[in-house]
C-alpha cells in the first residue's frame, strides 16, 4: 500500500506542469508519444546503467546476464530436439530439404546446436581471458557493458546472431583445418 502511495505521488509530481522538469518531458512526450512516467523511468534506468557500468559488480552481473537466458534457451532447444528425435524415430525417415540456392558455403545456415555450442565456447573463452586479465579489463571504459551487448547479440533467437557470426568467422574459417582428418594415404 505504501509503495502505491509513493508511486502515485511520484506520478503526480511528474505530471505537474509547474515543476522545472515538466518542459523537457512535455516536449519528449509530444515527440515520442511515451508517457511522462515511462520517460522518467527510462531516464533513471539509463542513468543507473551508466553508473552501474563503472562499478565493481559489473563483472558478476555481466556473467549472470550472459548465463541466464542462454542456459534457458539451450535447455529448451535440447528438450525440443529430443522430442523431435523421438517423433522422427517413430516415423519413417525423410530426406532433408536441400539448402536454398545462394545459401551454401560461407553463407550456409548455421544449425541451432552449432550456434549454442559456439555461444558456450565463446562465453567460456571470454571468462578464461577475464580470469587472467580481469584487473586490466576493469580500466577499459564500458568493457562489461560491451560484453553484455556482445553476448546479447550472440544469444539472439534468430539464425544470423552473433554466435553464427563467430562460428563462420573463427571456427569455420580458422579452426576447422586443425580438426579435419587426413586421408589414410597421407597418414
Amino acid at each position: 500500500m505504501a509503495v502505491m502511495i509513493a508511486f502515485d505521488a511520484m506520478c503526480s509530481a511528474l505530471r505537474d506542469r509547474t515543476r522545472p522538469w515538466a518542459a523537457p518531458f512535455v516536449w519528449l512526450e509530444g515527440k515520442t508519444g511515451i508517457d511522462h512516467v515511462k520517460l522518467s523511468a527510462g531516464c533513471l534506468l539509463a542513468a543507473a546503467m551508466v553508473v552501474f557500468a563503472s562499478g565493481y559488480t559489473t563483472m558478476l552481473v555481466s556473467n549472470l546476464l550472459g548465463f541466464a537466458y542462454p542456459t534457458y534457451a539451450t535447455v529448451e532447444w535440447m528438450v525440443k530436439d529430443d522430442e523431435r528425435r523421438e517423433t522422427l524415430s517413430s516415423s519413417p525417415p525423410t530426406v532433408p530439404p536441400p539448402v536454398p540456392a545462394g545459401r551454401s558455403g560461407r553463407n550456409a545456415p548455421v544449425p541451432p546446436a552449432t550456434r549454442w555450442l559456439t555461444y558456450w565456447t565463446t562465453f567460456a573463452a571470454v571468462l578464461v581471458v577475464q580470469q587472467f586479465c580481469g584487473e586490466v579489463l576493469r580500466f577499459i571504459p564500458f568493457y562489461f557493458l560491451t560484453k553484455i551487448v556482445f553476448f546479447a547479440w550472440c544469444a539472439l533467437p534468430m539464425e544470423a546472431n552473433g554466435s553464427a557470426f563467430v562460428y563462420r568467422l573463427v571456427v569455420r574459417d580458422h579452426l576447422k583445418p586443425f580438426f579435419l582428418t587426413r586421408p589414410a594415404d597421407e597418414a
